[in-house]
């Protein structure tokens, strides 16, 4: 399977693109290989694109406050998508991610080419507050979501 097909077919929230912007997101895509304990992202730093898991798992970790450890708040696997509220919003990661598993592989779309598709797809746009929305609400008492 190429980059363009799993974009198109394999990532639920790019479901809507068409050819030509799959091929395009996949041109643009830098891919990430990482090993189990790796981490992808850290939190507070400037995210430079939306991550696409192709391969392996992440998750997610919060450090809520500055006397609390990190709590880990979600997992992620293929098909699946972070970074997407720091870009939206224009703000830094709100967590770090760390690959589970040896052989990860990570997509990473770059900012502006995930801005194109977001400008000429409302209805990705409607899917990413969503998914921000669904994110920030706590999935248990006292703990934070992702």
């Amino acid at each position: 399977m190429t980059v363009t097909e799993f974009l198109q077919t394999k990532v639920p929230f790019l479901s809507g693109i068409d050819n030509e912007q799959a091929r395009t997101l996949a041109v643009a895509a830098e891919q990430l290989n990482c090993r189990a304990g790796q981490t992808v992202l850290f939190q507070g730093v400037t995210v430079e694109g939306l991550h696409v898991v192709a391969l392996g798992k992440v998750s997610v970790w919060v450090k809520p406050s500055k006397s609390r450890s990190a709590v880990e708040v979600a997992q992620l696997g293929p098909g699946e998508v972070f970074g997407e509220t720091s870009i939206i919003e224009m703000g830094t990661a709100g967590a770090t991610v760390k690959a589970d598993q040896d052989e990860t592989l990570i997509f990473v779309i770059p900012q502006d080419v995930f801005h194109a598709v977001l400008d000429q797809h409302p209805e990705i746009r409607a899917r990413a507050e969503a998914l921000i929305a669904a994110r920030r609400k706590p999935s248990a008492p006292g703990k934070p979501a992702a």
